[in-house]
């Protein structure tokens, strides 16, 4: 999660120490909007699946987002696209960062980089549920903050460019994986001695996704070379998912221990974004 704040540091370096890239068009903006969730849940059965316990609300809005972006032309025909993204808790730890190159002023190329932050709550509850004759000890509310990382080609179209609006539609092709996470349940069964550790590390697994984009600008005034406007984009992710894991089960001493490769089943797993701000362009 450094990587993306020095890319940030590098490409404004590069901005105010190197001009013979020809950095144009550069444009600070600012916005805030709504994520809301759509995520297959099935039964529980014979193994704990994480994605049962991604926290959202279906009756509810899932996310408020707030996002500081940094966007220029540089060369002939690159255009570069820098997002930091906060959410409920005001911390900048997403990101959305492309380059895109412009074959004709209306079709273009790019690649990027994501990385959105998700909630995985309460599945402590599987193992109470799961295992009736055993007390959970030390029976805490257990949470991942669990970071999905995605690389993502993505073809360009910019139909309306005219100084004043501008339209850009893209669909990013990618694939993205929900980062490493650990935890671990000790239990102690009932009238009894007996005891059992559970331990989960879930796997990194790059799955396929598409998101389909759209991103309107119009220009609101101008003072010299400056320009001031108004923003929308919104965007639709889709994708099947799973959070595969080893999971290792301990009776009594580490000698008794029997270690699985679980896979639960893809859920369909869906996030639709819509934000609302303005922008700074000189």
């Amino acid at each position: 999660m450094r990587l993306p704040v020095f890319i940030i540091f590098y490409l404004i370096s590069l901005n105010l120490f190197a001009q013979n890239l020809a950095f144009k068009n550069q444009e600070f903006s600012f916005s805030v909007g709504i994520a809301e969730l759509d995520i297959e849940k099935f039964s529980p059965n014979e193994n704990l699946d994480f994605i049962n316990y991604v926290d959202y609300d279906p009756e509810y809005l899932d996310f408020i987002i707030m996002k500081l972006g940094y966007r220029f032309d540089f060369f002939s025909k690159m255009s570069a696209d820098i997002k930091l993204i906060m959410m409920d808790d005001i911390i900048p730890d997403n990101y959305d960062i492309s380059v895109h190159y412009f074959l004709r002023p209306w079709l273009g190329i790019g690649v990027g980089s994501t990385l959105n932050k998700n909630w995985i709550t309460y599945f402590e509850e599987y193992q109470i549920q799961a295992l009736p004759d055993y007390y959970l000890v030390d029976y805490n509310v257990q949470q991942f903050t669990a970071y999905d990382l995605g690389f993502y080609l993505s073809p360009a179209l910019k139909p309306i460019d005219n100084g004043v609006f501008k339209l850009l539609i893209k669909c990013d092709l990618g694939i993205s994986s929900f980062m490493k996470e650990e935890a671990t349940f000790y239990h102690k069964k009932k009238l009894s001695n007996e005891r059992l550790q559970y331990h989960y590390e879930t796997k990194t697994d790059y799955q396929p996704y598409i998101q389909p984009r759209l991103d309107i600008r119009l220009k609101a005034f101008r003072i010299k070379e400056t320009s001031f406007g108004i923003l929308l984009n919104s965007s639709y992710y889709y994708s099947k998912r799973s959070i595969n894991y080893t999971r290792t089960i301990q009776a009594w001493t580490s000698e008794n221990k029997i270690k699985e490769q679980i896979e639960p089943p893809k859920h369909s797993y869906s996030r639709f974004e819509f934000n609302m701000g303005i922008f700074i362009r000189w």
